[in-house]
């Protein structure tokens, strides 16, 4: 199907939602994404400028890398939601949609009269998902928030050095993405409520919340009781090989004996000292020490052919490229399809990452344009085309194509 058309017979179980992504970068905006991945007409609301997500790099043919993997099956409008004639575009939209998800600092939607308090007279049944760095209340509300200083506050860049022996905070920005989930597990509760009571309602997360949610085990604090034995598994972690690195997963005492076997140190798997994880988590450095220079005796390849031979969960070091073009079980489960964008032309993009027996879900059309879908939007909220021409010339929206309004 063409980019740029509409899809009203999307396929997917949320092929009667509509979502309204105020939201920037990751949280919220991907949620959004993955209910478009369900069939959801998912509508950008974006500010004459774009998202700022926009303008990281790298750029292909000038369209960000980043914002094309978090904006597929979208339709983009861009409108100067600080304008009363902007504000009342997006009253129109807030009256037709089942779902709006943003990002923003606390008192940013209220300033610009998006807020839900707002919204919820415009169409109680509106499920509206605010994402924010620490909560819409408390002393760190208004305090910046990224993935990192996350990582970094709430321990999760200390609990690195359990694996690595150094604090690090990792590139991939869990926080961001386990937040968005977090937003659209609620959001797909808040739709069942409805579905019973016909009330809408405000959902909230935070980053906060996620990086704690992600240690879970490790935010179990006894008031009435002692820690005892150790933390962790072992051996549970990456090794340099001759010719890369392979992780080894030997969590349970029943893989560090297949291990043993694997790399022919039988003395190692018949030492007390390392019989049981509790032990090897005690004396976890000195193990490393050992194991390391054998891992370096041969390639990845033969240690994962040696490992898996003796049913030791591992995996081979690649690049992000090498797995995601390459690796066979990533294309039988149709993890890299090929789509075309109007600008672009072909590239491959991560896949539905979720399977429905009865209503799968599909791509749709690519990420897009900044003002893409202005006009085709506001047609079908009622605009006739001399309305929308005046909305032009006025800057209160933009359309693909358009030249920018003067900063």
């Amino acid at each position: 199907m063409p980019p740029e058309q509409h899809c009203p017979g999307a396929s997917g179980p949320l092929n009667d939602i509509r979502v309204l992504d105020f939201g920037t970068f990751i949280s919220g905006t991907f949620s959004a994404m993955l209910m478009g991945d369900m069939g959801a007409d998912a509508i950008k609301v974006e500010p004459l400028f774009g998202d700022p997500a926009r303008t990281v790099g790298p750029f292909l043919k000038g369209e960000s890398h980043y914002f094309q993997g978090m904006n597929r099956n979208k339709r983009s409008i861009a409108v100067d939601m600080s304008s009363d004639a902007g504000r009342e575009i997006v009253y129109e939209l807030v009256r037709g949609a089942d779902v709006l998800t943003e990002n923003f600092r606390p008192g940013v939607m209220k300033k610009l009269k998006l807020d839900y308090e707002t919204l919820r007279k415009i169409n109680p049944r509106l499920i509206y998902s605010s994402t924010t760095g620490f909560g819409s209340r408390g002393p760190l509300k208004d305090h910046p928030a990224y993935d990192g200083i996350l990582q970094a506050m709430s321990g999760i860049s200390a609990l690195n050095a359990v694996s690595c022996g150094r604090v690090a905070t990792g590139m991939i920005l869990c926080v961001d993405f386990n937040a968005t989930m977090l937003a659209l597990s609620s959001i797909l509760a808040a739709l069942y409520h409805r579905e019973k009571t016909n009330e809408g309602q405000l959902v909230e997360t935070s980053l906060l919340q996620s990086s704690l949610a992600l240690q879970a085990p490790e935010s179990v604090v006894a008031l009435d009781a002692e820690k005892e034995g150790t933390l962790g598994a072992c051996p549970y972690r990456l090794f340099e090989t001759s010719d890369g690195g392979i992780f080894v997963g030997a969590t349970q005492d029943k893989f560090w004996r297949g291990l043993c076997d694997a790399i022919e140190r039988p003395d190692l798997g018949d030492d007390a000292k390392y019989a049981t994880n509790p032990k090897r988590v005690q004396h976890m450095w000195e193990l490393f020490e050992k194991l390391e220079p054998v891992f370096r005796t041969k390639t990845s390849a033969e240690w994962e052919r040696r490992l898996l031979a003796n049913d030791v969960p591992c995996g081979i070091v690649y690049t992000y490229e090498d797995f995601f073009l390459r690796n066979p079980q990533v294309q039988f489960m149709e993890m890299n399809p090929i789509i075309e964008h109007p600008t672009i032309g072909r590239m491959h993009v991560v896949g539905v990452p979720f399977n429905f027996e009865k209503t799968p879900g599909a791509i749709q059309r690519p990420a897009p344009l900044l003002g893409q879908h202005t006009e085709e939007i506001l047609r079908e909220i009622g605009f006739n085309s001399a309305r929308i021409g005046e909305l032009l010339e006025h800057k209160v929206v933009k359309s693909a194509g358009k030249p920018p309004p003067v900063q």
